[in-house]
């Protein structure tokens, strides 16, 4: 069975008055990298290639484990029984989706030796990680090179996610200096649900998507609660004391 055309894939997002052909197209020309592919990188993967990104790039170094299971999409049982990298088994999902996507896949973890290789030429850069050092390293790296990123917590029934532009507030205008495990919210000591995660996942693509067509708001930090639920905006100004962005 041959499949209809892009314009009939994708049909029901266009749409939409806030996304429209314009950022389709946009979309469509697009390299997008994800740092992480668990439960955050997953489902980020998984939308921007249905929904049309032209190229996608994603790293990990990690392999399924059974735990993994209850939030990250993109593996199954199989990949834990067969111990299967992250990034192998996430290709092989991915590249059932959507064959007109180009994939990019790094087995390895995003360090300071290799962040420059693997962000470079990416439109935007999207944070799917769960330690704070590297996302520290990925705002200087973005900032460094005015390359929009997408900062994303979550822990327990709650995250936050922060869009940062060139020229807007970064994530060391949020925390001055790196803060110590212990003080912020984490997934191995808070726990997490799969709702916190689809949560975020779907504030943190449509801010992508903002920052694609230019609607972005600059500077607003989005905290949510699924529990409760709820979903403030705070408006972060830079800090002129900062020792990245300034």
């Amino acid at each position: 069975m041959r499949l209809a055309s892009s314009e009939s894939r994708f049909l029901r997002q266009v749409a939409v008055p806030e996304f429209g052909e314009a950022t389709q197209k946009l979309l469509e020309k697009a390299t997008i990298a994800l740092v992480g592919c668990g439960a955050l990188g997953g489902l980020q993967a998984e939308l921007l290639v249905r929904m049309g990104v032209g190229e996608l790039r994603f790293a990990d170094f990690d392999v399924v484990s059974l735990m993994n299971l209850h939030r990250q999409i993109l593996y199954t049982e199989e990949d834990v029984e067969q111990g299967r990298a992250k990034i192998a088994a996430a290709l092989a999902k991915l590249s059932t989706l959507n064959r007109a996507v180009r994939l990019v896949a790094l087995n390895e973890k995003v360090t300071a030796h290799n962040i420059n290789d693997y962000l470079t030429g990416a439109t935007v850069v999207l944070d799917a990680t769960d330690n704070i050092e590297t996302r520290f390293l990925i705002n200087d790296w973005c900032v460094a090179h005015h390359v929009p990123w997408v900062y994303t917590g979550v822990a327990g029934t709650s995250g936050m996610i922060l869009p940062v532009v060139p020229g807007g507030p970064c994530l060391r205008c949020f925390y001055p200096e790196i803060p110590e495990a212990d003080a912020i919210a984490h997934p191995n000591k808070d726990g997490v649900l799969s709702t916190t995660v689809a949560m975020a996942v779907s504030l943190q693509v449509t801010q992508l998507l903002k920052i694609l067509n230019k609607t972005v708001q600059v500077g607003d930090l989005i905290r949510f609660n699924v529990w409760e639920p709820s979903v403030r905006v705070l408006k972060l100004a830079k800090n002129p004391a900062c020792s990245c962005c300034n």
